[in-house]
């Protein structure tokens, strides 16, 4: 990925957005940025820049402005701010479903007692995944589930249910609903870069609708 697909947001630095371009050049303690209608700040000026790295998650940055004009921004980096989000332990919202292949339950395959059962995943990660499910799930459940992404691309995940997370309702103690926390089992490498790549277009899909 180079530096031009990498998209950058601006702020003040009480956190107010004030423009969004993307990352013409870092260099040193010197970033640039390329738009459209970048603000035009006075020399000098403090501000906050995210820069979005699909490798590291977001990287913020407290700046003073060098020069600012509607295409471009010139800042001097005064301070590097911890990472937002690493990719270790990044976990994605997300909105897509899937139908299980297989379950077992104490080592015995009971997918035939769960006929068209789904899981909605809330949210992802490279090594796990919260969902929720048209069937009530136990810890240590073993699911398996074709994860389809992009043309032909199918990934093969076994996932055990590690936490049983139960949603209450805000005035009552009524249980509402329960989601599940689950681990992945080993994936091969390419398997984990699709879940990877995903993962990376749908926080940047996130990112942009900040």
């Amino acid at each position: 990925m180079n530096n031009i697909e990498k998209i950058a947001k601006i702020y003040t630095t009480d956190r107010q957005l004030i423009g969004s371009g993307q990352l013409l050049s870092m260099s040193g303690s010197s970033i640039k940025i390329k738009g459209s209608n970048l603000p035009i700040l006075n020399t000098r000026t403090e501000i906050i820049v995210e820069i979005y790295n699909e490798l590291s998650g977001i990287s913020p940055y407290l700046c003073k402005v060098i020069v600012a004009t509607r295409n471009q921004l010139n800042a001097l980096v005064t301070r590097v701010e911890d990472i937002i989000e690493r990719r270790g332990s990044l976990k994605v919202r997300t909105d897509i479903s899937f139908h299980i292949d297989s379950l077992k339950r104490n080592d015995v395959d009971i997918t035939n007692d769960v006929p068209n059962m789904k899981i909605n995943i809330l949210n992802l990660s490279i090594g796990g995944m919260l969902i929720s499910s048209n069937y009530e799930l136990m810890l240590h459940d073993v699911l398996s589930f074709y994860f389809k992404y992009e043309k032909n691309q199918l990934v093969l995940i076994r996932a055990t249910v590690i936490r049983l997370d139960k949603v209450y309702g805000d005035d009552s103690k009524e249980l509402l609903s329960t989601n599940y926390g689950c681990i992945f089992g080993k994936m091969a490498s390419y398997d984990e870069s699709v879940i990877a790549k995903y993962l990376y277009e749908r926080q940047l899909q996130l990112y942009k609708n900040r």
